[in-house]
C-alpha cells in the first residue's frame, strides 16, 4: 500500500515538472481528436496524429505548410476556408457546428467542429486553433431517425386518414336500412370504442320479404375487426338472398363463406325474423345464435323482463362451429325483444365493477313505459354514468323491437 502511494507521488512529480511544450506534444501525440493549429491562410502550423493519420501520413509534420485543398474536395475546402477567414476577422469562434466533409474520392464523413482565434502577446489574430470529431456514425444515426419519425408521421396520417374512411363506410352500412314496419317498432343503438368498431347491426332484404336481422361481434378492436364488419355486412345481405325462414341455416351459411377469411379470432351472432303479424298483433320470433345467447324479452301484460335460454352454439370463424337449433318465441303486442353485445356489460368502474346483467334488467324494466329508442338510449346513459371514466372500454350495440 505505501508503495503503491509513493509510486503515484512519484508519477505527480514527474507530471508537474514537464514542461509546457512537452505535454502540448503529448496532448497532439495522444489525442483521439483531430487538433490543429493554421496560420492566417488556413495552412495547418501543427496537428495531431490522429489527424495526420486521417490523411494518410505518418509524421504529424507532414502536413505543415498544407491546406484544407490539398486534403479535401474543393467545395469542403472553400468552405472551411471562409468560415475560418470570417473568424479572423469577427474574432468570434465557431463552436460545435457540424460540418459535412466531402473526400477526393467522394466519400462524405460527417465532423462536430469548433474553431477559435489564436492570439499570443496581442489582442490580433494570428491563426486558428482547431478541433474536430467525428460524428459521422451518430449523423447517419440521426438522420435515419428523422427518416423513420417522417415516416411514421406520414404512417399515421395515412391511419388517420383510413380510419376516417373506415368511420364513414360503417357509418353508413351500419345498420343501414332500418325495415319500415307500421306495427313493429325497431330501436337501436351502436357506439364503437374509438373511430370503428367490431359490432355489427344488419337488416338484408330478403325474398319472403321478412323482418330479418342479424346483430354480430367480432373478437378484437379497431380497424382489423372494422373491416370484418364490412365483410360481414356483405356475407349477410348475399346469404339472405336466398333465407328460407330458418336463421340456424343463415348463420351456418355466413359461417361457411366466413372460414378461412380470418387469420385469428372469432365472431360471434345472433339472428332471426319475425313472422307476419296475427290477427291479435302477436308475431313469432324465430331465433338462433353462434356464441351469442345475450337476449331478453320484456312481457308487457306481466311487467316482467328475463332473459331467453336458448340451445348452445358455437362461434363464427373457427372450424366446426355450428349455429344453435332455431327456437320460436311467441310474443304479444307490446313485448319487447332486446339483444346486444357484451360491451354494454363489461363496462366498468375505476373499481372494476361491471354494469352487468342485472343493471341491464333494472334499467329496461324501469324504462319500459317510454318509447322503445329512449329506453336504449337511456340503457347508454346509465352505462356511461356507471363507469364515470370517460373512456368506453368496448364496442356497445344494442338492438330492440317492440310488437305495436
Amino acid at each position: 500500500m505505501l508503495e503503491d502511494q509513493q509510486a503515484t507521488q512519484k508519477e505527480d512529480a514527474k507530471l508537474l515538472k514537464a514542461s509546457t511544450e512537452r505535454l502540448f506534444d503529448v496532448l497532439m501525440e495522444q489525442s483521439a481528436d483531430r487538433i490543429y493549429i493554421k496560420d492566417r491562410q488556413s495552412r495547418f502550423v501543427t496537428v495531431s496524429q490522429t489527424l495526420a493519420e486521417m490523411h494518410g501520413f505518418e509524421e504529424r509534420g507532414e502536413l505543415e505548410g498544407k491546406s484544407d485543398f490539398d486534403l479535401f474536395s474543393k467545395e469542403h475546402a472553400q468552405q472551411a476556408y471562409e468560415d475560418e477567414q470570417e473568424i479572423l476577422r469577427t474574432g468570434l469562434p465557431m463552436i460545435n457546428k457540424i460540418e459535412k466533409e466531402t473526400w477526393p474520392d467522394g466519400s462524405i464523413s460527417w465532423v462536430t467542429s469548433s474553431k477559435v482565434p489564436l492570439h499570443l502577446d496581442s489582442n490580433e489574430s494570428i491563426g486558428i486553433v482547431g478541433i474536430s470529431r467525428d460524428v459521422t456514425s451518430e449523423f447517419i444515426a440521426q438522420e435515419q431517425l428523422a427518416k423513420s419519425e417522417q415516416q411514421l408521421r406520414e404512417q399515421n396520417i395515412n391511419m388517420r386518414a383510413d380510419y376516417e374512411s373506415a368511420r364513414k363506410v360503417q357509418s353508413v352500412i351500419i345498420p343501414g336500412r332500418i325495415p319500415e314496419n307500421a306495427n313493429l317498432s325497431i330501436g337501436h343503438l351502436w357506439k364503437p370504442m374509438s373511430s370503428v368498431g367490431g359490432d355489427i347491426i344488419s337488416f338484408p332484404r330478403n325474398p319472403k320479404k321478412l323482418t330479418l336481422f342479424y346483430l354480430g361481434d367480432v373478437c378484437g378492436h379497431g380497424f382489423t375487426a372494422a373491416f370484418y364488419t364490412v365483410l360481414l355486412k356483405y356475407l349477410s345481405s348475399h346469404e339472405a338472398e336466398v333465407y328460407d325462414g330458418h336463421p340456424d341455416r343463415f348463420l351456418n351459411a355466413i359461417n361457411r363463406e366466413l372460414g378461412g377469411q380470418m387469420s385469428e379470432g372469432f365472431v360471434t351472432g345472433i339472428a332471426g325474423h319475425f313472422s307476419r303479424r296475427r290477427p291479435d298483433g302477436g308475431r313469432t320470433l324465430h331465433l338462433s345464435h353462434s356464441g351469442h345467447p345475450l337476449t331478453l324479452v320484456y312481457r308487457a301484460a306481466e311487467n316482467t323482463l328475463e332473459p331467453i335460454d336458448l340451445p348452445p352454439g358455437m362461434v363464427m370463424g373457427l372450424p366446426g362451429g355450428t349455429a344453435s337449433n332455431t327456437v320460436e318465441i311467441e310474443m304479444q303486442r307490446y313485448d319487447r325483444f332486446y339483444t346486444y353485445t357484451d360491451g354494454i356489460l363489461e363496462a366498468a368502474n375505476s373499481g372494476d365493477e361491471e354494469f352487468g346483467s342485472e343493471r341491464l334488467i333494472d334499467c329496461l324494466r324501469q324504462h319500459s313505459h317510454r318509447p322503445l329508442q329512449e329506453g336504449i338510449d337511456a340503457v347508454y346513459a346509465a352505462a356511461s354514468m356507471h363507469t364515470n371514466k370517460g373512456i368506453q372500454q368496448d364496442d356497445i350495440t344494442l338492438l330492440g323491437f317492440e310488437l305495436l
